[in-house]
């Protein structure tokens, strides 16, 4: 093979794999995530990303991954749709700099999403196809018109998050969908059973009193010898007898 055919199809596989991209793991890769619903194959995801707009997320996804179909160009939101997801571009209402992305797998999509908003954006045969014609007429639950990430209740929490006090190191608490379980503060101490944690006090009377209420014996020292009273070290405080 000579050296200009070599290169020709050195070109030409590269241009096949660069075609080849996925959208859903640029994404990952390169955006924050914010929240996760669902589970398997019913699952949306849904990341942050800051000083684009909703046009230009868009496109940076497209060229990716190349889509069935995209919705027409918007500044408030776009949609993506590929065999096995549907991705959710969408101004953030409380963030003026940032867009979220959210993708949603096919089966999340169909059980969320209702058909008049969804046909407003992408063609009746490709959400068939997708859905099955059944879909057209099925009743979404949850309660709420889904349109997206920021009709949900869950965006709620996302907003709190982000409008959060910072921590001191500078970072804000994770939003609830992300929080760990709490844990103890480790300022405790194990205690065998039956016995108390709590630290003696002293009642009105100036007597020592345990924490289950009684009171301890005590034995003065003897003073014999004299009527010298016992000292004290400068750094135990313990009674010596002299």
């Amino acid at each position: 093979m000579n050296k200009p055919l070599k290169w020709i199809c050195i070109v030409l596989v590269l241009a096949l794999l660069a075609g080849c991209g996925d959208a859903g793991n640029y994404i990952k890769q390169n955006y924050s995530l914010v929240d996760v619903t669902g589970q398997g194959k019913s699952m949306a995801k849904v990341y942050q990303v800051e000083g684009k707009d909703v046009p230009s997320v868009a496109k940076e996804l497209a060229a990716q991954e190349k889509p069935k179909e995209t919705s027409k160009e918007s500044t408030d939101r776009m949609f993506l749709v590929y065999d096995n997801k549907v991705i959710n571009v969408q101004k953030d209402p409380n963030h003026e700099s940032s867009t979220l992305v959210e993708i949603d797998t096919i089966q999340y999509a169909k059980e969320n999403y209702d058909s008049s908003f969804l046909q407003g954006y992408i063609t009746a045969s490709l959400l068939q196809s997708l859905f099955g014609g059944g879909w057209f007429n099925s009743h979404r639950g949850g309660g709420y018109d889904y349109r997206g990430y920021t009709s949900s209740p869950r965006y709620d929490d996302y907003g709190k998050y982000q409008t959060a006090p910072k921590t001191p190191g500078g970072s804000t608490a994770a939003p609830p969908s992300q929080q760990a379980p709490s844990t103890s503060d480790r300022s405790g101490s194990f205690t065998k059973p039956g016995t108390s944690t709590t630290p003696p006090s002293s009642d009105s009377s100036g007597s020592i009193r345990r924490g289950d209420g009684s009171t301890p014996t005590y034995k003065p020292p003897s003073t014999s010898g004299g009527s010298s009273k016992p000292s004290t070290t400068p750094r135990s405080g313990s009674f010596k007898r002299k």
